[in-house]
């Protein structure tokens, strides 16, 4: 049994912006901040599926690799559920994310046979923390002021099917599957 999600990894010379970001966020509240190396978006959270059908989900999911190389923008921080009840912070995606959504909803599309439910609210995003308890008043400020911000761009060049195994530290995540966009 792998607990499994899709993803695309946030590039390392992005991550010293996004650290400076947590830097600034961690002082309004009681939060997981997500480790450098964990940074990514997930496409879709599969949960645990059973070994032996990992290669009919990647036989499944193997038009990804159809896709071409595109670049994306990462632009604007912001909160979920939203700004007024925050328990996730994220970095926004610009450019690129209409090309993120129409592989998101193949993907959807293509396991909900295998009876996996469509994620008909995704929002393409990069979690930078996981909110305990925060000051509403200032992140709200903050969140305003930092809308717009650009983080930078970086070309998609390949996405992955991820294992996560989960411990009191946090989670690890491993490559179970590369497709190469092409």
């Amino acid at each position: 049994m792998v607990r499994a999600f899709i993803a695309i990894s946030c590039p390392d010379e992005l991550k010293k912006a996004i650290l400076e970001i947590q830097k600034s966020i961690n002082k309004f509240g009681r939060m997981r901040l997500v480790e450098p190396e964990n940074i990514h978006m997930t496409l879709k959270f599969l949960g645990n599926v059973d070994d032996n059908k990992l290669n009919e989900l990647i036989n499944a999911l193997d038009f990804i690799s159809n896709n071409k190389k595109f670049e994306v923008s990462l632009k604007g921080v912001g909160a979920f559920p939203g700004p007024g009840y925050v328990r996730v912070l994220w970095l926004g995606v610009d450019k690129g994310s209409d090309r993120i959504q129409m592989i998101q909803k193949g993907i959807d599309d293509k396991l909900e046979s295998y009876g996996f439910k469509k994620d008909n609210r995704f929002h393409p995003h990069f979690t930078l923390a996981r909110v305990k308890s925060i000051d509403k008043e200032n992140i709200k400020r903050f969140l305003q002021e930092n809308s717009d911000l650009e983080f930078g761009k970086f070309l998609i060049r390949r996405i992955y099917l991820m294992g996560s195994k989960l411990s009191p530290t946090g989670p690890t995540y491993s490559v179970t599957h590369t497709f190469e966009l092409h």
